[in-house]
């Protein structure tokens, strides 16, 4: 763990939130393979049709086909609202043959209920009725002409019909479990993998009311469970006269147990209640109860006013689709620096976002989008959406909920200009931009964008600044590799440019085809190329004609952009910059559409007449212009390890941009002439790294830029440089790993033979001029460079800085290699601390020979903490770019690798002394299933399941270290795994190893791979017009609540045990500390 003010400098700068193997992988494949057939989920809605149902109620019903049974009463209203949404459900792709339903009321003749739809007491194992074309046809008919037109039941069995769900839920491994109506049920589940939904409508007007014998729920609870706990069956204490009823604890019971029966953690076969209160605002005690059954039953809670048909019909879509929801993403979460208030930052998350196309073509959709921290009704913390709704989903997807409205989506947006927000937006389609497209909730519309990715955001504002024309869209570039000027403003990538319009542009354009076999682009299609990536979607417009493509599928004249404008944010990290005064936010990113975008990252306020969400430059360096022909034609298709033969034409691996983290410094020791550049790297995009001076937000000059040309041994820019001041060196500089070397290290198993990548540099921040570097090749290397023979594998992941003395200026650095080696680097020795007195040491040595599973790779940041007695450096193992299961024996390959999270005591608080053994785990106690005691130099936890592996830095918050980690899915009949596989948080103590909960890890909704934990104090509104500093925790997951991790991108309040003295360390600006 880096000191407090490093710990919000990570923040504030680059915080984020996204069969046996061939020879070659990368972690995108986990998008591709093994795909699972799930099944249908299911849905029941228990309806109320309690004597409240009969309750007064004035409406319109605007269904088509439907005579009302009681046209004057709650019921009536509920009977059009629900024929609505049936309908709705015909007319949606997304819903349409997705879901299975059945309709329950109370059962006037027992406590339980009584299944309505499609069947009265079904008690086979297909009685939910498909909701295709023939299932909504036959439900429009019951509604039209069964729905009881007597609603006026005994009582609100709110308990008991819950019982009745379970137990027809519950018959799924218990065949012939009976409800409390008597009727012995057959579960509808057909797949282990199936989801299971209760959507409760309640009516709570004066006359409703639970009324059920507490004693006989009780006791029905209580037979449920095999073997009940206190917390099983203790009643839920909420403020409402009605917190005696049973249908809370039945709600929760339901969430919190397996329905097969085990204790599957990883796929617990559980039933997620919703609730829809209508009401007359006369029983809000009716209200608070139904809301608690939602909170504990895992889903969310809708209140509707009686008689508002609309609202009850688009509550019902909002949870169907909610529950219909798949959206497979990486995202990364960043936070903005409150500019008055050192350590904190101002309640605005930035989440950055992609979506693989799912036909393997290479444009794939992404978007920035924004959100906010705040508290639910139960005072739990929450990421909120731009209107104050929960904004992820309960569906158990991990991402965000269709209903989400992110900040700046509006449908339609307004226009803007100096003067701020005007009218709506002229020419934006009157019928959705997504017309010719639409999904989700927002159908055509990109409000609420909810979980489609490309929706709303920062990718909506891009669309509606150059809706009509993209002439004066600010798009920066450079007259080929080595020329960009740094005195003068860079050239703009447009037709203008005689150069990118010429012979050379030409040239550049095809300068990549053989690589990656993007067509040829000829002369005559040169304007059309350019414009396209200008944003102009020249194949609906101009009749360009490069094979493989076709026209985009926007709205139509006269809209001329592109949908495809934003492309996805994959590991680019988005840093947020608080310039403060008229200008306030702008955030940075890369994106793989090849553009680096500057973004207006304010709520509501204009930058220079740009509007909030807006784009306010992009650049292109002169090495991306060849990839973009690529994306212009949509062809090859991307080759992934899943990829089979014979396709035409052949498909090549993905091309990348600037894919990697940027670094920001802001120096404002000379107050009169502050300085803020940003420096950019590419991941898989390429061996550079550019720096770009941004103390101008809107006019951004070239520093400067480095390459394999410059630097022979620098391979893949894959990690962040770090920025520090040294006592030895004037001015601040970069420290960063030489890189990663994709020809060695992406074959499986690696064959431990890299040739870039092998060390570590240091550059000059201001000149980008090295300044240091131990290499295991110096040749063409300025500046000391120490050649070390002994770095035979590439370094990829970032170097973690660490200055003890609290001086602000770095005395050691630590870093892990793809071999298993931790590196140490110290700036200050007995002989001086200049750059020729540096040096490196081989701290631990934690791998294995390459043909053996003992083959671990470090491929993200160790966290350090400074003790009084030593460092300890923590640091887990995992192979992220080979992610899918493998049946392969062979020794090495990267499922057959045991993986490991290690805390390593550093004693040396100086220099290490010569001599120095490095560190094996001969010297270390496995702690893996015992608390470790403090003997020996550390502890290391063996990860406890095939295939897993650490995918994230560790993060060290108040005593417990927090890592992520992916298990692969595997295949096996009958078993349900997630089709990215089993994402996990685990959050253990760094002195012990012990957990927050006994398994020590907790199992995030959706899979995939859980981004980088992220920490820091956020300004959340209080509700009293002021904000309440809250330690925050992004990725740490749901450690010692109910119900699983809960999503990866969920905020979590911390309470900050232990976190002991903390240092102060160098810093230039609140934005930038080291």
């Amino acid at each position: 763990m880096r000191s407090f003010a490093q710990r919000f400098a990570f923040v504030a700068t680059a915080l984020a939130l996204s069969g046996a193997q061939p020879a070659s992988a990368e972690d995108i494949d986990l998008y591709t393979g093994l795909q699972q057939n799930a099944g249908k989920p299911n849905v029941v809605i228990i309806f109320d049709d309690g004597a409240n149902s009969d309750a007064n109620a004035s409406f319109t019903c605007s269904a088509t086909g439907l005579t009302v049974a009681n046209p004057s009463k709650s019921s009536g209203a509920e009977q059009c609202a629900l024929y609505g949404a049936a309908q709705s459900i015909a007319n949606n792709p997304s819903l349409l043959g997705n879901v299975n339903l059945g309709l329950m009321m109370f059962d006037p003749k027992s406590p339980g209920g009584l299944f309505r739809f499609p069947t009265a007491n079904p008690k086979s194992s297909q009685t939910l009725q498909l909701m295709d074309s023939t299932g909504v046809n036959s439900l429009l008919s019951y509604l039209q002409n069964q729905f009881p037109g007597d609603l006026n039941g005994n009582n609100v069995q709110t308990s008991g019909a819950m019982q009745e769900a379970w137990s027809f839920y519950a018959g799924y491994k218990n065949t012939g479990v009976t409800g409390l109506s008597g009727t012995k049920y057959t579960s509808p589940i057909t797949n282990p993998c199936q989801r299971n939904f209760v959507i409760y409508i309640g009516n709570a007007t004066n006359s409703g009311h639970p009324a059920e014998s507490d004693t006989q729920m009780l006791a029905a609870l209580q037979a449920a469970v095999p073997t009940p706990t206190a917390a099983q069956t203790t009643q839920i204490a909420i403020n409402s006269k009605y917190a005696s009823n049973w249908g809370d604890e039945w709600a929760r019971y339901m969430y919190q147990s397996d329905l097969q029966g085990t204790a599957n953690t990883a796929n617990p076969q559980n039933v997620i209640t919703y609730a829809i209160t209508v009401t007359d605002g006369k029983n809000q005690d009716y209200v608070t109860f139904d809301n608690s059954m939602a909170t504990n039953g895992g889903g969310k809670a809708y209140t509707v006013q009686l008689g508002d048909v609309a609202g009850l019909q688009d509550a019902l879509l909002s949870i169907l689709n909610e529950i219909q929801a798949v959206n497979s993403v990486f995202a990364s979460v960043s936070l903005p620096a409150a500019v008055n208030a050192q350590g904190q930052f101002l309640n605005q998350v930035y989440i950055g976002m992609f979506r693989p196309d799912a036909t393997a073509t290479p444009r794939w959709m992404g978007n920035l989008k924004q959100y906010q921290v705040g508290y639910d009704a139960n005072g739990s913390l929450q990421l909120l959406d731009s209107v104050g709704n929960a904004a992820l989903s309960n569906a158990g997807t991990g991402f965000m909920s269709p209903n989400a409205i992110s900040f700046w989506t509006a449908d339609p947006p307004l226009s803007f200009g100096s003067s701020g927000y005007g009218s709506s937006l002229a020419n934006w389609p009157s019928k959705g931009f997504w017309q010719n497209s639409p999904s989700s909730k927002g159908w055509a519309f990109d409000s609420p964008d909810g979980e489609v990715v490309e929706k709303g955001g920062a990718g909506e504002m891009l669309r509606a600044q150059f809706l009509t024309s993209q002439t004066g869209r600010t798009l920066l570039t450079c007259n080929g590799a080595g020329t960009c000027p740094t005195s003068t403003a860079m050239p703009t990538f447009d037709t203008a440019n005689t150069w990118l319009a010429g012979n050379s542009g030409l040239n550049a354009i095809n300068s990549y085809n053989g690589t990656n076999g993007a067509p040829t682009i000829t002369s005559s299609e040169q304007t059309n190329f350019i414009n396209w990536v200008r944003g102009r979607d020249v194949y609906a417009l101009d009749n360009s004609k490069v094979a493989g493509q076709e026209a985009e599928t926007g709205p139509g004249s006269p809209v001329t952009i592109r949908p495809s404008i934003h492309g996805d944010v994959l590991h680019s990290r988005p840093v947020v910059i608080n310039y403060g005064g008229t200008t306030g936010i702008v955030v940075f990113y890369g994106a793989n559409d090849g553009v680096f975008h500057a973004i207006n990252g304010n709520q509501s306020t204009g930058i220079n007449g740009v509007r909030p969400g807006g784009e306010l430059w992009g650049f292109i360096p002169p090495e991306f212009i060849g990839k973009l022909s690529r994306l212009y034609a949509n062809s090859p298709e991307v080759k992934l390890s899943t990829t089979p033969n014979g396709i035409t034409p052949t498909p090549t691996p993905r091309d990348d941009f600037f894919d990697g983290s940027t670094t920001v410094m802001q120096d404002q020791r000379n107050a009169t002439s502050p300085r803020t550049i940003i420096y950019l790297t590419a991941r898989r995009g390429g061996s550079l790294i550019y720096a770009l001076d941004v103390s101008d937000p809107l006019n951004p000059r070239y520093l400067w830029s480095r390459s394999n040309s410059d630097i022979p041994e620098l391979g893949q820019t894959w990690s962040k440089p770090r920025l520090m001041r040294v006592a030895g060196y004037a001015n601040p500089v970069l420290i960063m790993g030489a890189g990663y070397d994709a020809s060695s290290e992406d074959s499986d198993p690696a064959p431990g033979t890299d040739t870039m990548g092998r060390g570590i540099i240091v550059l000059d921040a201001y000149s980008g001029v090295p300044v240091w570097s131990a290499l295991a090749n110096c040749t063409g290397v300025a500046g000391v460079c120490v050649k070390n023979t002994s770095l035979t594998r590439s370094i990829a992941s970032d170097v973690t800085a660490v200055d003890r003395t609290g001086s602000g200026y770095i005395q050691m650095a630590y870093v892990g290699d793809l071999g298993g080696n931790i590196w140490r680097v110290d700036f200050q020795s007995a002989s001086g601390n200049t750059p020729a007195n540096w040096a490196l040491t081989q701290f631990a040595s934690l791998g294995g020979a390459a043909n053996t599973n003992n083959a671990r790779k470090f491929f993200y940041a160790a966290d350090v903490v400074p003790t009084a007695a030593f460092n300890a450096v923590l640091a887990g193992t995992g192979d992220r770019e080979h992610p899918l299961y493998s049946a392969s024996t062979t020794p090495g390959t990267a499922y057959n690798v045991v993986n490991r999270f290690y805390m390593l005591k550093d004693p040396n608080l100086g220099p290490v002394p010569a001599g120095w053994v490095p560190l094996t785990e001969a010297n270390l106690v496995d702690s893996t299933s015992t608390a470790y005691s403090g003997t020996g130099s550390g502890f290391y936890i063996t990860l406890p399941n095939p295939g897993e592996k650490v995918v994230n830095a560790p993060l060290t918050v108040a005593g417990y270290t927090t890592f992520g980690t992916n298990t692969p899915a595997v295949p096996s009949a009958g078993a349900c795994y997630p089709n990215l596989g089993i994402a996990r948080t685990y959050s253990v103590s760094f002195l012990t190893g012990t957990g927050q909960n006994p398994n020590r890890s907790v199992v995030l909704d959706g899979g995939g791979f859980p981004p980088s934990s992220v920490y820091g104090v956020v300004l959340v509104n209080n509700g009293n017009g002021g904000t309440t500093p809250v330690p925050v925790c992004f990725g740490c997951g749901n450690q010692t609540g109910t119900g699983g991790g809960g999503s990866a991108l969920a905020p979590v309040q911390v309470t900050p045990k232990g976190l002991g003295k903390r240092k102060r360390t160098f810093w230039f600006s609140d934005t930038d500390k080291h």
